[in-house]
């Protein structure tokens, strides 16, 4: 069996703003903090609170570069905190999303239809996906040898600037005991479902 690693990136809750809306917060401009895994991006020294109908979320990173639309990506445990039941989805599939409170100091901004629980996914090049022989968006199986062995399936997201990092959300790397840096894999023999 030929096995393809991949680094874990853990995802904590976080959000990406339009530039309208990241400046009616914070009335400056967008810029790094620190750089992540995937070229060109990056999260802020920014930090929101995340309104919900039962509770708040404080101290959630504000990502850049400026998106065009906003989305505010929580775990699940977050959305028991809000009292929300936000679809797990990709990235800009905000169709189904619910409705959140973005909040910075006496400011508050209403975000209908953008927050989700993230789907696992697969970040990767162009180069990288013709070698390991996937395509953008394949269903796959990623396997986890760890303390708490198990599988988690996930989707493979291709883009010119990805690079090859597996990102679950806070929830899922405590549940199987995984740390940022650390090594799953996928079956490259069996690669979609």
């Amino acid at each position: 069996m030929a096995k393809l690693e991949i680094n874990v990136g853990v995802s904590n809750h976080h959000v990406h703003l339009t530039k309208d809306v990241y400046k009616y917060l914070f009335e400056d401009d967008i810029k790094p903090f620190k750089y992540i895994s995937q070229k060109g991006e990056y999260s802020t020294d920014k930090k929101v609170t995340l309104v919900g109908p039962k509770g708040e979320v404080n101290n959630v990173r504000v990502m850049g570069p400026y998106r065009e639309y906003n989305q505010v990506e929580v775990s699940y445990s977050d959305a028991y905190i809000l009292g929300v039941k936000p679809p797990v989805a990709r990235s800009n599939e905000l169709e189904n999303a619910v409705f959140i409170k973005v909040k910075y100091n006496d400011k508050v901004v209403d975000l209908p239809k953008s927050c989700i629980m993230a789907e696992s996914h697969i970040h990767m090049s162009l180069e990288e996906a013709q070698k390991y022989g996937f395509k953008d968006k394949d269903k796959v199986n990623v396997y986890i040898d760890g303390l708490r062995k198990g599988m988690i399936e996930a989707f493979v997201k291709v883009k010119e600037n990805g690079v090859l990092d597996f990102h679950i959300d806070r929830d899922q790397a405590n549940a199987f005991l995984l740390e940022n840096g650390d090594k799953v894999w996928v079956d490259l023999d069996r690669k979609s479902l």
